[in-house]
């Protein structure tokens, strides 16, 4: 062990004054707040509302963006990412007697929207290396009953999209990308989006794109264009007309509310101008914090497929294995470099994977209105049973660094990876072995 004094313990921190986190993120927010303004500007010369038509401004801009962002034909913006993968259940036809299999380890917000269609969620393991669903497990847990497969690309790294479409075509399912994590990543030269039948991405102020609270799908198949379109928008008041012509009831929709604020497009249009550019800045932080981490003990970087470009970048996730080791437990080493001066964290999932919460596993949603549940299905089997002992384990070893790293120089890159090292000097029984904290670009 290292005889160098730990921050917690009260020795001094490898972050001090000259890396003041607080100065850089209020940098970012400064340029944030231009967007805001400008963004205000901008609606109130105009109109506020989407009433006015999407086939032109900034609505149509934003899709068109989207379009050319994913290879997709067509793209629907709307008020949230939760708002999108509702609508792109619906669009596929998941309903009650249906089941989507889904990976525990994501958002709730992917799951919740299978029960407002009056279906099922059935929870599947994820792949330890990536994060990403299991395709083995996909298709272990496919009955007469799976309708879709949601796939999400975990911490912007791209799922092993061209094998889980296999088992889905070769079942006849549906797939749906949740790209929320993942804005301008890329899966054997294909972006993120354009594998599934629809892929939906959030615009929430903290992801890659933001736009405060907004989504957007985006789908080669008019018809189900037209679907999402029929669920959540007005046809020629608030969206333009439909795609195949599949209903031709003009203007109305089914009651559900998803068109987007105008401010919140035009702070994702000013977002996405900048997409390619942070990207690259992560990439480069995230290169960067793995090759100085490669040789570290009990520290993996989360791995990447053959021919994956993450994007979006949402955290940079490691495994942490120093409890294997003899060292400290997850938390505490967590606890260590928070005292060292590192934005890191416990993993985002890690006390609330989806199978583990109760509006999964206890709540009685049949006696709520709105038909989010099955009736097809006693009570019992409305409800989710069972372990998912890989998901489990690898969650509780995983610790994020935020993704303020992408926004911060090299040298204090370098620092959160001098701090990594000093905690781990001094809490590991035995220095040694090989981390496989390495990029793969």
């Amino acid at each position: 062990m290292s005889s160098a004094r730990l921050a917690i313990d009260g020795g001094a921190p490898i972050i001090g004054s000259r890396f003041q986190l607080r100065r850089y993120q209020l940098q970012h927010g400064i340029a944030r707040s231009y967007d805001l303004m400008k963004t205000v500007a901008s609606v109130v010369r105009g109109t506020t509302s989407i009433a006015a038509g999407a086939d032109v401004g900034i609505v149509a801009r934003v899709e068109r963006e989207f379009c050319q962002l994913t290879g997709a034909r067509y793209s629907v913006a709307m008020n949230s990412g939760t708002a999108s993968l509702h609508s792109a259940y619906f669009a596929v036809g998941v309903g009650p007697g249906s089941e989507v299999i889904v990976p525990a380890y994501t958002w709730h917000a992917t799951a919740t929207p299978i029960l407002l269609c009056g279906a099922k969620p059935v929870f599947c393991e994820i792949d330890p290396e990536t994060l990403n669903a299991d395709p083995e497990d996909i298709e272990r847990r496919i009955t007469e009953r799976t309708r879709a497969v949601c796939v999400l690309h975990a911490w912007g790294n791209p799922a092993e999209m061209d094998r889980i479409l296999e088992i889905a075509d070769r079942h006849h399912l549906y797939v749906i990308e949740d790209c929320s994590h993942a804005h301008g990543a890329r899966y054997r030269d294909r972006s993120v989006g354009s594998w599934g039948h629809v892929g939906c991405f959030s615009l929430q102020g903290s992801k890659a794109v933001d736009g405060g609270e907004a989504g957007i799908a985006v789908t080669d198949d008019p018809e189900l264009y037209d679907r999402m379109i029929l669920l959540g928008h007005n046809y020629l008041m608030g969206h333009g007309a439909e795609k195949a012509g599949t209903f031709g009831y003009g203007d109305i929709s089914l009651g559900v509310k998803y068109r987007p604020h105008l401010a919140a497009m035009y702070l994702a249009h000013a977002s996405l101008g900048r997409l390619e550019r942070r990207n690259q800045r992560a990439r480069r932080a995230w290169n960067l914090l793995c090759e100085e981490l490669r040789d570290v003990p009990c520290l993996h970087a989360i791995a990447e497929l053959p021919g994956s470009e993450r994007g979006g970048y949402y955290f940079f996730v490691f495994d942490y294995r120093g409890e294997e080791g003899g060292g400290l437990s997850t938390p505490d080493f967590v606890a260590a470099l928070k005292a060292e001066g590192v934005p890191v964290d416990l993993d985002e999932y890690r006390d609330a994977l989806l199978h583990t919460l109760p509006v999964f596993t206890q709540l009685d949603r049949s006696k709520l209105g709105g038909g989010c549940y099955d009736p097809t299905r006693p009570l019992e089997e409305n409800l989710w049973k069972g372990d998912l002992p890989v998901t489990e384990q690898i969650t509780r070893r995983l610790i994020r660094f935020q993704t303020v790293l992408w926004a911060m120089p090299d040298g204090y890159v370098r620092r959160c990876a001098q701090a990594v090292k000093k905690v781990l000097a001094a809490t590991l029984p035995v220095v040694g072995g090989t981390s496989g904290a390495s990029g793969s670009e």
